[in-house]
């Protein structure tokens, strides 16, 4: 009797962790001149990966091109950093977006020609994304 309330205690406690994840979020503050971005929080529910993208003279999101990403594992992340392809430098609007992992595990193959793999993560029928300014 005693194992069995220690495995239903098990698992509810295995049940309310897996539940801990809230609808995906990022956590992001104005960057520094340089060659990453540190994204203060990340939450998902599934593996994916952090992404940033680039905008164009009107301020305006450069998609499905990005200047950098890094995979995230399905749970909570604190000062995950994304390195960049290029320097940035004061006066830059990025976008750091959430993308999905669907292709082969770990390896971001969304951009352009490849739209179909890796996709954004959407809620609500928006892509999970914080613009963020570079000063």
């Amino acid at each position: 009797m005693r194992m069995h309330h220690s495995l239903t205690a098990m698992t509810l406690t295995l049940g309310l962790a897996a539940s801990a994840v809230a609808a995906p979020s990022l956590e992001v503050a104005e960057q520094a001149p340089g060659s990453r971005v540190t994204v203060a929080g990340v939450s998902v529910a599934e593996d994916g990966f952090v992404v940033v993208h680039a905008s164009d003279d009107e301020g305006k999101i450069v998609a499905p091109a990005s200047i950098g990403h890094v995979a995230v594992a399905a749970g909570d992340h604190a000062a995950v950093e994304v390195p960049l392809a290029r320097e940035v430098v004061a006066g830059e609007r990025l976008y750091v977006m959430l993308h999905r992992d669907t292709g082969t595990p770990g390896e971001y193959a969304f951009g352009p020609g490849s739209v179909e793999v890796d996709p954004p993560l959407v809620v609500d029928g928006k892509p999970v994304v914080r613009p963020v300014a570079v000063q």
